[in-house]
């Protein structure tokens, strides 16, 4: 087993050891609302890797439940429970998932996934050589970092694995199965890391605040994976409609948008310089080529546009159209046959760590490597020792310097982790006692530079329950999360007013929710 010494001296302090507005302003002074499909090209914001965040204690509670609102919300509404998460401020990961800045590049992963003296290796989505940001390729580095160390490992050898989310618990299960002797190290009092699944009286499906979208070619081998062990997916599927008020009409799909995007990142690839997603529409000039014009539906390419940037872009990556770099527009930018993971996703995490050791609420503050093994420090004062360690330590909490290594991390290693960037990515699910909307579509896109909440998917359609999703992403999410809940619930009601045209004229107050669990 792992060898373990009791405290001494005073703990460290607490730190980590377990798992929009982009600057352009909208042109568009009215509302204008977009519906559509999960299939369509022109939704950019479901990627396999958003995140919860529990408060900022070293026990990590759930994500935010259902505390009764302060006040009514428009037309009287009041969703009968609700769930956000708050990813920025999480103190076990600072952010939802790593992403290229113009300042980064894939060298700067590959550094970060080279192991210290075959004694520390890394995994995660940051450091992952396929599909990095999802959790796809989180789960991928966990196979890899697996292979890694049994390479240079002799049969049963103490391996520490930091952090028990869906990289972690991949790389103990496997090491585990080959005869190592296997300890799992969690900061958070559960498993899961980004991916968190819970589900109270409130809910008649599980809440998905981390990861809940599947999408693209990345994504099909996990799909298939999980499907075998239980976990139950949904297809999304509709037709795509405009809407200005009461007015409907047929909402074309958004291959300009696309082949518009395409040409800014063929531009950007010619340039000797890195160059943003903003940066690279300007400087190649197809973005003033697109038409302002609105069409039929009500909405110019111009606008659609503008509202990818503004708000599809950062809800699909965590970060900002002038701060992301243009390469991330070749990386799932477009998501098709979506699914979405309605149980089971937590529990597929927790299933691989079955008879492992699992230390929950763990916080390691200190690595320390030589030729005779790898010591952790944790915050309580607590030290263990391995021969080697598996780290799935997210980037945002390097960002922080809240792990000390000695011998220190090299010069090349802290700038790598400066460069890359970390994203935030948040939802919002808000649940209704009926159904107060009249449209199918799955996906509601507000374009109205005024809203909070602007990129909406209906799961009544895949699921039968009267549930919304907002998915927010980038500085628009940071501010979000500045919200109280009862501002954040009411700022949504608010920016859906229009879609709600269930409800009636007269509609009175209803009693707002009790807490769910």
């Amino acid at each position: 087993m792992i060898r373990r010494s009791r405290p001494t001296g005073t703990p460290s302090p607490v730190t980590w050891a377990g798992s929009c507005d982009n600057g352009t302003t909208m042109p568009i002074s009215r509302r204008v609302f977009v519906t559509g499909s999960l299939t369509g090209a022109g939704v950019l914001a479901l990627s396999a890797c958003s995140s919860p965040s529990p408060a900022p204690t070293a026990s990590s509670p759930a994500p935010t439940g259902t505390p009764t609102p302060t006040a009514t919300t428009a037309s009287g509404v009041t969703p009968a429970a609700f769930r956000r998460s708050s990813w920025g401020d999480d103190p076990y990961a600072y952010g939802s998932n790593s992403v290229l800045t113009t300042e980064s590049t894939s060298t700067d992963r590959e550094t970060l996934r080279a192991s210290l003296d075959d004694k520390v290796f890394f995994a995660g989505e940051a450091v992952a050589a396929t599909w990095p940001g999802t959790v796809t390729g989180a789960r991928l580095s966990g196979v890899a970092v697996a292979a890694e160390v049994a390479a240079v490992a002799a049969p049963g050898e103490r391996i520490a694995v930091i952090g028990a989310g869906i990289a972690g618990a991949t790389a103990a299960r496997t090491l585990a199965d080959q005869g190592f002797d296997v300890v799992v190290i969690e900061a958070r009092q559960r498993v899961g890391g980004r991916i968190a699944s819970s589900q109270g009286d409130d809910w008649p499906i599980e809440v998905q605040t981390g990861v809940s979208m599947l999408f693209g070619d990345g994504a099909a081998d996990l799909e298939s994976l999980l499907t075998s062990a239980g976990v139950v997916t949904v297809p999304f599927e509709a037709e795509t409609t405009a809407r200005e008020g009461s007015a409907r009409t047929r909402f074309p799909t958004t291959a300009t948008v696309a082949a518009t995007l395409a040409s800014a990142r063929a531009w950007a690839d010619r340039q000797s310089a890195e160059v943003s997603v903003d940066g690279a529409l300007d400087g190649s000039g197809v973005r003033s080529k697109l038409s302002s014009a609105p069409d039929a539906s009500g909405v110019s390419d111009a606008d659609r546009l503008a509202w990818v940037l503004a708000e599809a872009l950062p809800a699909r990556f965590g970060a900002d159209a002038d701060a992301l770099s243009s390469r991330a527009l070749s990386v799932g930018a477009a998501p098709v046959d979506a699914q979405l993971v309605t149980k089971g996703f937590a529990a597929y995490v927790a299933g691989l760590l079955t008879d492992l050791d699992v230390l929950r609420g763990s916080n390691v503050t200190q690595i320390t490597y030589a030729n005779e093994g790898v010591g952790l420090r944790l915050v309580t004062g607590e030290s263990l020792s391995a021969d080697r360690v598996v780290s799935t330590i997210p980037l945002g909490v390097f960002k922080k310097q809240r792990i000390v290594f000695v011998p220190e991390q090299s010069a090349v290693r802290r700038s790598a982790i400066d460069r890359l960037g970390m994203g935030v990515q948040d939802v919002l699910w808000l649940r209704f006692d009926e159904r107060i909307w009249s449209t199918d579509d799955t996906v509601w896109a507000i374009l109205d530079d005024d809203a909070t909440y602007r990129l909406w998917v209906n799961l009544e359609p895949a699921t039968g329950y009267p549930i919304l999703v907002a998915l927010i992403g980038g500085e628009s999410a940071v501010a979000a999360e500045k919200l109280s809940d009862a501002e954040a619930v009411a700022a949504a009601v608010a920016d859906l007013a229009p879609y709600l045209d269930r409800v009636a004229d007269d509609a009175s107050p209803t009693p707002s929710p009790t807490p769910s669990s």
